[in-house]
Order: C-alpha cells, then structure tokens, then sequence
C-alpha cells in the first residue's frame, strides 16, 4: 500500500465515522468532526495503533461518542 493510499483510506474511514456519528447522535456535520478530532480515539485511528482500522465506522462513532460524553461529566 502506497502512502498516498494510505491517507485516502484514513480521510475515508474518518468521514464515514464523523458520517455515522451525524446519522446515530443527530449532530451537526460540525459538531461531529470537532467530537471527532478531539477524540483520543481519532488520534489511535490516525497514527495506525491497533486494529482499530479494521472496525466499522459506526462501532468507533459509538466509541467517539462514549468517550466524548465521558470528558463531558468532567
């Protein structure tokens, strides 16, 4: 896999994922994407840690969610 591919595949998986958390939490497409890249999870995605690639997009929008409903009771 090329870097170039890589970084499409990344974009992709995140737009899906800020995608999903619009559809199950109602949110804004603005709102989503800030949740998102304030997320320690999206940092995980991002740098390739785990096989958190490989979950679907809804599963880790869940796992964005949860967390960021977490750092809200804070």
């Amino acid at each position: 896999m090329t870097e170039e591919s890589k970084l499409a595949f990344q974009a992709s998986k995140s737009a899906n994922i800020i995608k999903s958390l619009c559809d199950l939490y109602g949110l804004s497409l603005q709102e989503a994407t800030d949740i998102y890249y304030q997320s320690d999870t999206s940092e995980l995605i991002e740098e390739g840690i785990a096989d958190l690639q490989c979950r679907s997009a809804r599963y880790l929008a869940i796992v964005i969610w949860e967390e960021h409903q977490e750092s809200q009771e804070r």
